[in-house]
């Protein structure tokens, strides 16, 4: 997995103007400071959906979905991080690190113990899951929770929330 450096991030942001990535998707039109259109995340027929040229940012007031340049084209293609930054990269003719992929700069030691930090780690949180998932029944607050939440028992099931007997 490659890792970018937030000076690369923010390279990749300042050259892609929000305004001008959306306008690929959206068709929006001038309103004050902002840019206004349909939301392409959800249906509608008045414009909720704004694009703030001056702060670089969207948000649609219908749906809640907002963020930066990066948060839109991950959204809009239905991709990570990563291939949202590789993708605007690719957009604004910016050419990424080569060797991004900080394991590369690492010695064997320092590998190892980045292993085992990574091992440990997934077992703290397989210990925490563990605790959860055995003590959520037992727990009159969790249960009204998520009867209140109306949280479908399949998902309830597929994430390991036991609850009802």
């Amino acid at each position: 997995m490659a890792f970018y450096s937030n000076d690369v991030i923010e390279e990749v942001k300042s050259a892609n103007d929000i305004v001008d990535v959306v306008s690929k998707y959206v068709n929006l039109r001038r309103r004050g400071n902002t840019f206004v259109g349909l939301c392409p995340f959800h249906h509608e027929k008045t414009a909720s959906f704004s694009v703030s040229s001056d702060k670089q940012i969207f948000h649609c007031f219908g749906c809640g979905v907002g963020g930066s340049v990066i948060n839109f084209i991950m959204k809009i293609e239905n991709i990570g991080f990563q291939e949202a930054i590789e993708y605007l990269a690719e957009t604004a003719g910016i050419s990424l690190p080569a060797t991004s992929n900080f394991d590369l700069e690492m010695s064997k030691d320092e590998l190892v113990k980045l292993e085992a930090n990574k091992k440990e780690m997934y077992e703290i949180n397989k210990a925490a899951g563990r605790f959860f998932y055995d003590n959520i029944e037992k727990s009159a607050v969790a249960k009204a929770y998520i009867a209140e939440r109306k949280i479908d028992v399949k998902t309830v099931a597929k994430y390991g929330l036991r609850l009802f007997s």
